[in-house]
């Protein structure tokens, strides 16, 4: 396991990281206070999302990249797996990034219905892609700590070469829709193809999952042109890692994943054109593109790889336990730092760094950073040293 975790780590990083970069923004604000980082566990594996139940419960489940989902409940992780995919995962293709699990979303109505959706890299049915990113639906059968394995509904499939480098998060949004993030970076040959609407190299999607095998969004934005993929809800991403909608607002914003110049976070609206590969953050990516000012949605904020690597983005915070960070955008680079974006007065999104008082003399890496039930927020990662790598859930406390 400890050789499959160190595996593992060096994917991910090649995954969602790139090169050195020239700072053009400069160095952010200093947050006024600090925070902590309480441990809540160690116990899984490979930690990459943290999703609360909303079935009053107070539990929350952990997405372990492995194939296995877990419940944590007052702190504690269940012995046995609430899902366990792990045979369902594609096993025949040598890299390891191809063998994952990479989010899963809780059905609205969980509490009625016992529905969750899983995405994953399944084998492919065409023996010329390497695996086939699937989502799929799954159901309790009526159970409180076990989701049925062989309750599996096929949900959305899409197969290409490489697709394993693609997959991002699905979420549901305020509109009950299931929200899809699909990448566009690989070889040479797949990629780029994020202003192309006839694939979903990208994109983010939006469909109704309350149908079979799902329905298009009567109000998607494309909906009606033949020239385009109906599912698509915005375009012109790398790779939107994390993405979340602020409770109050219903306001989309998520972390677009940058190769050798910035990474970005982006106020997602429906329709928009977020630029790449012509644009990556405030800055041309492109230089042989012929770039249309106001063509592109701008990022709210941008940063430079002299501050971090790989944007994980991040979640709203209206919890009670850290007072300065309320109604603030928290988010996080993959190399542990944390950030926090609030509005000035004049209605400008500015960016803080968040003073950890607790540091680590490891090297944690953040893979996500999740709203749980509590309105608190949580750290997923792993750590990183000479004995080994581990998996770590964090939640961020008051300093």
């Amino acid at each position: 396991m400890k050789l499959l975790a160190i595996f593992f780590l060096f994917s991910f990083t090649l995954l969602c990281c790139a090169c050195n970069s020239i700072d053009k923004n400069g160095a952010d604000q200093p947050a006024q206070d600090s925070i902590k980082l309480q441990l809540i566990t160690s116990a899984v594996d490979m930690p990459i999302q943290v999703t609360p139940l909303p079935d009053n419960s107070h539990s929350m489940l952990i997405t372990d990249q492995s194939g296995k989902i877990w419940m944590l409940h007052n702190d504690s992780v269940n012995k046995q797996p609430f899902l366990n995919l792990s045979t369902k995962l594609e096993q025949k293709v040598p890299t390891g990034r191809a063998h994952s699990m990479f989010s899963i979303a809780v059905h609205p109505d969980f509490a009625k219905n016992g529905k969750l959706y899983v995405c994953y890299n399944a084998p492919a049915k065409d023996t010329a892609d390497d695996c086939m990113l699937l989502i799929s639906e799954f159901s309790t059968n009526g159970k409180k700590d076990e989701a049925d394995l062989q309750s599996e509904r096929r949900i959305f499939s899409f197969e290409c070469k490489e697709v394993y480098d693609l997959a991002s998060q699905i979420a549901f949004g305020p509109d009950g829709y299931l929200y899809i993030a699909i990448g566009d970076h690989g070889s040479p040959a797949y990629v780029n193809r994020a202003e192309d609407l006839h694939v979903y190299n990208g994109k983010l999607l939006r469909i109704n999952v309350n149908a079979a095998p799902y329905a298009i969004p009567n109000d998607n934005p494309f909906i009606n042109r033949k020239d385009a993929k109906p599912e698509i809800y915005a375009y012109g991403f790398r790779r939107l890692w994390h993405f979340s909608f602020d409770p109050k607002t219903s306001a989309l914003f998520g972390g677009d994943v940058g190769d050798i110049k910035q990474e970005e976070i982006d106020s997602v609206e429906k329709g928009g054109n977020y630029g790449w590969p012509e644009m990556e953050g405030d800055s041309i990516y492109d230089t042989k593109a012929k770039v249309v000012p106001g063509r592109y949605a701008a990022p709210i904020n941008t940063y430079s790889h002299k501050e971090g690597i790989c944007v994980i983005g991040g979640d709203f915070y209206y919890g009670e336990g850290i007072p300065f960070l309320r109604n603030n955008y928290v988010f996080a680079d993959l190399t542990g730092k944390l950030f926090s974006l609030s509005k000035d007065d004049a209605g400008k999104w500015v960016r803080a760094t968040l003073k950890v008082a607790n540091p680590s003399k490891e090297s944690f890496l953040i893979c996500n950073c999740n709203r749980g039930y509590d309105n608190e927020l949580y750290l997923s990662g792993f750590y990183s040293s000479k004995a080994g790598v581990r998996g770590a859930i964090y939640k961020i406390v008051k300093g």
